[in-house]
């Protein structure tokens, strides 16, 4: 039959609270106290094997990885590489999934500290603040991975900046100044916002104004992209030649919905997507893309992990590299001169 911790308060003497408190290291309790309440729930078989070890010595094995519920395909890229970091350092990784439900939200904050986790991976999320501070509280390192969180976090991504600019300057060069940013282009998420802001600033750099630049969408989803060009512009007088697609599935749907119609890509249309994941490589013509090292993005944020214990524990902004990869889809212009 499975201990449970009511198992473990009976047998402490002490209220479940009160033993659930002590076996997620919150709360003051004597160090006797403490050492007879782990020493029980370790002996009755409580938190079983792992588990058993960490409430034992106080160090947990494990490390959480928090992903949003609706995501795109690269979350798996990242988990990926983070995975493999975890294992080779002879830790657990712990997957949970976050929406919107803040019931939902603190069941999987419960879930966590329950398992002593040594630190919480945030992957493109925009963690409610009451998480981060108790997690902080509990000495829990949080690192925040593709996004910036906030200066209290370490994080791990793509300087957002830097690929905008190389994707505008790359599109600006190949003669093109209607341009259309398409997928998540809402004011809502960090990522969103980051991409928008950037897309705009960039594009008046290159001294292009309002009327070059055209936002749709508010999600990285195949229908956004395909929508785009179908229903709320009109496919056969696109306003703009060439569009960047904040994720690659918006850029698939994008050149889908022109094939669909009778459209070619580039002639009709040039596309360049954000992410560069292999369906960039097998899709027909083949997607330019700005591409992201996302395994090496959890592998990195791993290390800083790995690393905490020593003198440097402020937190640290790490930008994994990025690269343009020049492929089928987007037309030169200045050559039809």
């Amino acid at each position: 039959m499975k201990v449970t911790l009511k198992d473990v308060a009976d047998a402490a003497n002490l209220s479940v609270a009160s033993v659930s408190r002590i076996l997620t290291n919150r709360g003051r309790y004597s160090e006797v106290t403490a050492k007879r309440v782990r020493e029980l729930a370790q002996k009755m078989g409580y938190y079983k094997n792992q588990n058993a070890a960490d409430l034992s010595s106080k160090k947990s094995r494990a490390v959480g990885v928090v992903v949003p519920l609706i995501h795109t395909n690269f979350a798996d890229e990242v988990i990926k590489g983070l995975y493999e970091a975890t294992i080779s350092s002879g830790y657990e990784l712990l997957i949970t999934y976050l929406d919107e439900n803040e019931d939902h939200q603190y069941q999987v904050f419960q879930t966590l500290l329950s398992r002593q986790v040594g630190a919480v991976f945030m992957l493109s999320l925009d963690i409610p603040s009451w998480m981060v501070n108790t997690l902080l509280e509990e000495k829990i390192s949080v690192i925040s991975l593709t996004a910036l969180l906030n200066d209290q976090v370490s994080a791990v991504t793509s300087d957002e900046s830097e690929m905008m600019n190389t994707i505008i300057d790359y599109l600006v060069t190949m003669g093109h100044k209607n341009i259309a940013l398409i997928g998540d282009t809402k004011l809502t998420t960090i990522i969103s916002n980051t991409r928008r802001t950037n897309f705009i600033k960039l594009m008046h750099a290159h001294g292009l104004t309002d009327d070059n630049m055209f936002l749709y969408g508010t999600d990285h989803t195949y229908e956004t992209g395909y929508n785009s060009v179908t229903t709320d512009y009109d496919i056969n007088h696109l306003p703009f030649t060439a569009a960047v697609a904040t994720a690659d599935l918006v850029g698939q749907g994008l050149a889908n919905a022109m094939l669909d119609h009778g459209k070619k890509v580039p002639d009709d249309l040039s596309i360049v997507t954000i992410d560069g994941l292999q369906q960039t490589e097998i899709a027909r013509p083949k997607l330019t893309t700005i591409q992201q090292n996302f395994p090496e993005i959890g592998r990195v944020a791993m290390q800083i992990f790995l690393n905490s214990d020593s003198s440097n524990k402020d937190p640290q902004v790490i930008y994994i590299p990025t690269e343009l990869i020049q492929r089928d889809s987007v037309l030169n212009l200045n050559a039809k001169i």
